[in-house]
């Protein structure tokens, strides 16, 4: 099946041109990232992440320890922001001794603020002022190029195990969940706030120029059975675009060549567009998880547009947190770069669901009816997930991956029926 030709680049008026200059790169940035991916479900290709290799399991349950002790500990709140605050300032400072330190003014803001989830009162008071818990300061600080480069710094310092103690990594862990969990609070505090950022789906797209060996890792994980060929980034963030065109831009780095890819002082760099299709749950599925747990509080905060809180509106972001891809396929496709010429690059086409389950109120189900509601709502997930993947391979012509979808589909269905037995 032919895709769809891509457009040019469209004239760049002046503000896209000032966006493109100040901030361009969190739509193509993947050296932020890339130390935070989960390949598959063992972790591993060639790259070397805080999840490759045969400690994935004990680095994940690392990260889940840093998640409980937040949320359960949050009533002690000035104590995670003071640890937070101190964690910052040791990065700054270490940046100011580099030369490479910078500030942005929605930083202080976001350490001497108290948030909180829009519809759950605190243990201390009920709804906070709205100034200070819908300031939405922490995704104002995301779309910043320095507050970009803080938070980054901040989660990727936290994930390095070299030359830390145990209780040293602990306690850098924390903060950065902590973090995480403040852009959690604004992001939902934002849809529940603004109906028209809730529910968001569509497609987005990212544009990332890739060595030999970066494209090597997802062609191999794009080689794989189906039901491994997914990754994720559990604790970190991502920009993309509605617009194409955002995304294509992250590729006038890399010189013209009829090959569709370029070589410089560090070898060969391949331009490698990311079409995400972002959906969300089945309202039949989301009524049986609310049927059976009507308690439990389901949002989109895993891809918000956030057009209206950037410095640059014109870019059109959706905000994708801790996203999670199933990778349909990686194939060439004619891309129009520039006005009337054309060039084959890769195109990887991926799916993810735009549901999730961060809120206090998944905590106070309490262990077991947690678990139950875990195991159904994952069921729940994974069953959509693989009637719309299964959809997507027919369209490309996929038939193996067809069957394999159904299969996973079978499967889930068994635990969910299992479920209700």
């Amino acid at each position: 099946m032919e895709h769809e030709k891509l457009p040019s680049h469209s004239p760049l008026r002046e503000d896209d041109v000032r966006s493109e200059s100040a901030y361009a790169h969190r739509f193509g940035d993947w050296s932020s990232m890339q130390y935070l991916v989960k390949f598959g479900k063992d972790g591993s290709t060639r790259s070397q992440t805080f999840y490759n290799g045969d400690s994935v399991s004990t680095r994940m349950d690392a990260v889940r320890e840093a998640i409980i002790y937040v949320r359960e500990n949050w009533a002690d709140y000035p104590s995670l922001m003071a640890d937070l605050r101190a964690y910052i300032h040791e990065l700054t400072a270490a940046g100011s001794e580099s030369g490479t330190a910078d500030t942005t003014p929605y930083l202080p803001t976001v350490l001497s603020s108290r948030r909180a989830w829009r519809s759950q009162p605190t243990s201390h008071h009920a709804f906070l002022p709205d100034d200070e818990s819908e300031d939405l300061s922490v995704i104002r600080l995301y779309t910043s190029k320095v507050g970009y480069d803080q938070i980054f710094r901040v989660i990727n310092q936290a994930f390095r195990t070299d030359e830390l103690t145990e209780a040293e990594q602990r306690k850098r862990l924390r903060s950065a969940v902590f973090l995480v969990e403040l852009l959690n609070i604004d992001l939902f505090n934002y849809t529940y706030r603004e109906p028209q950022a809730q529910n968001f789906h569509g497609t987005v797209y990212r544009g990332v120029v890739f060595s030999d060996a970066q494209l090597e890792d997802f062609k191999n994980l794009a080689a794989r059975p189906v039901a491994e060929r997914f990754w994720a980034i559990p604790l970190a963030m991502m920009s993309a675009s509605t617009d194409k065109n955002v995304a294509l831009r992250e590729f006038a780095s890399v010189p013209p060549s009829n090959s569709g890819s370029a070589t410089d002082e560090t070898g060969p760099r391949h331009p490698f567009l990311w079409r995400i299709h972002v959906i969300g749950l089945h309202a039949e599925y989301l009524r049986i998880y609310h049927e059976r747990f009507p308690t439990s509080v389901v949002s989109s905060i895993c891809a918000v547009p956030i057009r209206q809180l950037s410095d640059f509106a014109g870019e059109d972001e959706v905000l994708l947190r801790g996203p999670f891809f199933q990778l349909i396929g990686i194939r060439e496709e004619a891309v129009e770069l520039e006005p009337g010429r054309e060039q084959r690059i890769y195109v990887m086409e991926l799916v993810m669901l735009n549901v999730n389950r961060d809120h206090p109120s998944t905590m106070q189900l309490g262990e077991e009816k947690g678990e139950q509601a875990r195991k159904l709502f994952g069921c729940l997930v994974g069953m959509w997930r693989a009637e719309v993947c299964k959809q997507l391979a027919a369209m490309y012509g996929l038939e193996g991956d067809v069957e394999q979808y159904n299969e996973i589909h079978r499967g889930e269905y068994a635990k969910f029926m299992k479920i209700f037995q």
